[in-house]
């Protein structure tokens, strides 16, 4: 089932939610639809309507200042590609790795965990960068909100918000 895209009142993007939590949304009157999926509608005994593809609430919600830590957060930060061999992967064949490794103390943080293929991970192992035949393609730090929504938002798997980007 596809997703909607939630704005706050001033139309900056918020999160994707699923159906249900935007039908809720806009019958108790918290949010209007902006623009709908064509190709679906969700039928009660009663009536169908169209799934909401946009999404504004009325009121202003706070500024959102942090990613969540995750696994597929990483992934879209690093550009689905292995930190140690440059090559892009699908998230399928994609593992994290502590840079410095966890067993001598490294925290799983953004700062410390990267997007590394099996191979590569299971090459370097538990050594410290510089005690292993690898080099990060680039320092890991914690990404901005906006650059991971936008780029979830572009995901080839995603493509029906492509019309968003051109």
């Amino acid at each position: 089932m596809r997703q909607t895209l939630l704005l706050d009142s001033t139309y900056y993007p918020l999160q994707m939610i699923d159906w249900k939590k935007a039908l809720s949304l806009f019958f108790t009157e918290r949010a209007e639809v902006v623009e709908h999926h064509s190709d679906i509608e969700i039928k009660s005994t009663n009536d169908s309507y169209k799934l909401p593809k946009v999404m504004r609430l009325f009121c202003k919600i706070g500024d959102i200042h942090t990613v969540k830590f995750n696994r597929m957060n990483v992934f879209y930060r690093d550009n689905f590609t292995c930190q140690y061999c440059h090559i892009k992967f699908k998230a399928a064949d994609l593992t994290l790795d502590h840079v410095y490794p966890k067993s001598l103390g490294g925290p799983s943080d953004w700062e410390n965990i990267v997007a590394a293929c099996a191979p590569c991970n299971g090459a370097k192992a538990d050594k410290l960068i510089h005690n292993s035949k690898f080099s990060l393609s680039k320092k890991p730090i914690e990404p901005r909100w906006l650059t991971i929504f936008l780029k979830k938002l572009n995901d080839k798997e995603v493509g029906f918000w492509s019309d968003w980007f051109y």
